[in-house]
C-alpha cells in the first residue's frame, strides 16, 4: 500500500510538471507506468532546481544531494525520497543507466551558471543531455535495450521537444535569471542576456525566436523519420514527436513571441495530436 501511494506522488507530480510527458507515458505499457513516472520525477526534479533556489550555490548544494543519491542506487543505499526509491525499484527491473543521470544533472548545472550559451551547437547539446537523454532512458526502461538507432531516434525527438519547450520558456526563464538564447544569436541584433527581454528589444527577440524555430523545425524532420525504426513499448518514448507540429504553428501563428505561446495548446489537442501521431504517425 505504502508503494503504491509514493508511485501515486509521482504520477500526480509529473503530471503538474510534465503534462506533455505524463499523456505519452498513458500510451505506455500499464505495468512500466510507473516507473517512467520516477524517471520522469527525477527529471522534474533536477529541472526545477534553478527556479527553487534563491542563490546559484544552494543549488549547486541541491544537484550534489541527487548525485549522491544515484550513486548510492549503485552501492543499493537508497535515500529516503520518493523518487529515489522508486528509482531504485525501476533499476531492480531494468537497470537505469546511472552514468547518463549523472550527465543530466551535470548540464542543468549550466542553469546556475550566468555565462550565456554561446550558438546554436551549444544549445543543441544542452537540449540533447537534457531533454534527449531523457527521451533515451524512457526507450531503455520500456525495452531494456539501446541500440544506436534507437539511441538516435529517442534523443532526436528529446531535442526537438526540448527546442520547443526552452524557446515557449523563454520568459518564465527570464523571470528566474535564466537566459538560453544562444549569445551568437543576441549578438546578431545588437542584445545581450541583461536587455534581450526588454519591452524596447521586443522585435529582436522575435527575430531571434523565429531563427531559432527554424533550427527546431528542420530537426523535427530528422526526428520523425528516425522516429519510424522505434516499435512496439518503445514508441512510447518518442510520443513527443506529436507535439512539433503544433507547436511550430503556434510560434508561427503568434510572430515568434514566446510571451503568446505559452499555454495556447489544450489537453484536446495534445491528446487527439497523439492518438493520431501513434496511430499513423504523422
Amino acid at each position: 500500500m505504502a508503494e503504491q501511494t509514493e508511485q501515486s506522488i509521482l504520477s500526480q507530480e509529473v503530471k503538474q510538471y510534465d503534462y506533455d510527458r505524463w499523456l505519452t507515458c498513458l500510451f505506455a505499457p500499464e505495468n512500466l507506468r510507473e516507473d517512467l513516472f520516477a524517471l520522469l520525477s527525477f527529471n522534474s526534479e533536477i529541472a526545477r532546481v534553478r527556479e527553487t533556489v534563491s542563490e546559484p550555490m544552494l543549488g549547486d548544494i541541491r544537484l550534489q544531494w541527487w548525485r549522491d543519491a544515484l550513486n548510492g542506487l549503485q552501492d543499493g543505499i537508497v535515500k529516503k525520497h520518493p523518487t529515489i526509491e522508486a528509482l531504485y525499484q525501476a533499476h531492480q527491473r531494468t537497470p537505469l543507466d546511472l552514468s547518463a543521470m549523472q550527465a543530466m544533472i551535470d548540464m542543468r548545472a549550466k542553469d546556475l551558471d550566468p555565462a550565456p550559451i554561446a550558438t546554436d551547437g551549444e544549445l543543441i547539446v544542452y537540449a540533447d543531455l537534457t531533454s534527449g537523454t531523457l527521451h533515451r532512458l524512457m526507450h531503455l526502461m520500456l525495452t531494456g535495450e539501446d541500440n544506436s538507432r534507437a539511441a538516435e531516434a529517442t534523443t532526436l525527438a528529446g531535442r526537438v521537444y526540448g527546442l520547443f519547450g526552452i524557446l515557449q520558456a523563454i520568459p518564465f526563464h527570464g523571470r528566474n535569471g535564466l537566459v538560453l538564447i544562444p549569445k551568437t544569436r543576441m549578438s546578431d541584433y545588437g542584445v545581450t542576456e541583461n536587455s534581450v527581454l526588454t519591452k524596447e528589444h521586443q522585435h529582436s527577440l522575435c527575430k531571434i525566436v523565429e531563427g531559432l524555430t527554424e533550427v527546431a523545425a528542420n530537426e523535427m524532420v530528422d526526428a520523425r523519420k528516425a522516429a519510424k525504426s522505434i516499435k512496439g513499448a518503445g514508441r512510447a518514448a518518442i510520443l513527443v514527436n506529436a507535439f512539433g507540429p503544433l507547436q511550430l504553428g503556434q510560434f508561427r501563428k503568434y510572430g515568434y513571441d514566446p510571451g503568446k505561446v505559452a499555454g495556447r495548446l489544450g489537453s484536446v489537442r495534445k491528446i487527439i495530436s497523439l492518438y493520431r501521431y501513434k496511430q499513423f504517425g504523422f
